[in-house]
């Protein structure tokens, strides 16, 4: 078993890279092959995302972006998977075996070395990532500094106040201290959103 690389943080922003063997061979029903399988599951993720209906990644909420590619390496094919992310790495993966378990089995039950017990199994679930890990040489985060929480809340907050603004300047009034009043009222509605 790997050792888990230095991660390249920037900020708050981390990342991971993986890369494993797909099984060779057909699927259990004979019909496709792994390979074969695991590209209808990501087909099946790709055109869910194109068609704007929400799939299973977009339920941990600290992804910036996550890629699966399947290469043709020679005679072997490999699953690429990479993300940036918030947060540390364990609690990364613990959210995929806590929250889309039966998703993150699909994709990887098609590889090599997967744990029986898929990643509910949290154990060897981190022992195979950890082992599939491969160094990042360099890494790009665009805000490391803001998670996608806070850019969440500043984009409601922004929305809410463009709102606010459209509002006070339909409502005719000009009297400061009946603004100052609303905008008071405003801010306290809304401090949610200030702070992380």
């Amino acid at each position: 078993m790997g050792s888990v690389q230095d991660s390249r943080y920037l900020g708050g922003v981390n990342e991971l890279t993986i890369i494993t063997d797909i099984k060779k061979g057909r699927t259990p029903d004979g019909v496709l092959t792994y390979k074969q399988m695991l590209q209808r599951v990501l087909d099946s993720v790709q055109n869910r995302e194109e068609r704007g209906i929400p799939t299973p990644i977009r339920l941990i909420e600290t992804i910036h972006f996550a890629r699966w590619v399947i290469w043709q390496h020679g005679e072997s094919s490999k699953l690429i998977f990479t993300s940036n992310y918030d947060g540390s790495m364990w609690q990364y993966l613990r959210d995929f075996s806590n929250t889309i378990a039966t998703d993150i089995d699909r994709v990887w039950s098609n590889c090599e070395g997967y744990p029986p017990g898929g990643c509910r199994d949290f154990d060897s679930f981190w022992a195979y990532v950890v082992e599939h890990q491969v160094a990042t040489s360099a890494f790009y985060a665009a805000l490391p500094q803001q998670t996608l929480r806070r850019r969440d809340s500043l984009r409601r907050f922004k929305t809410n106040f463009d709102q606010f603004v459209v509002r006070y300047g339909e409502s005719g009034q000009s009297d400061p201290e009946g603004f100052y009043k609303q905008f008071q009222q405003f801010v306290l509605s809304n401090q949610s959103y200030l702070s992380e």
